[in-house]
């Protein structure tokens, strides 16, 4: 699946989910469809979905944080990717 960002050993990626909602997962290690999962909301916050990888608070703080500072560049790729943009409701 594609990777948008690393960060310390994890990634944060895309992976094909038909017909859902905008969101990311994040994985240590290679990804899978089990990883931790992050919704995107329509005022560009964020709802956890998951935290499968019991990826430590201060470690996924932070890459909420740069996340944050990268949402318009993921967005433009999960548009290019997906050819529209639905929110979790």
């Amino acid at each position: 699946m594609p990777v948008f960002l690393r960060y310390t050993g994890y990634k944060i990626f895309f992976w094909n989910e038909n017909n859902e909602p905008i969101h990311f997962h994040i994985a240590e290690g290679d990804p899978s469809s089990n990883s931790t999962k992050i919704w995107i909301l329509e005022d560009d916050s964020f709802l956890m979905a998951n935290n499968n990888n019991h990826i430590p608070l201060p470690v996924l703080r932070r890459i909420l944080m740069i996340m944050q500072d990268n949402i318009d560049d993921y967005k433009k790729q999960w548009e290019m990717m997906h050819g529209e943009i639905k929110y979790y409701k």
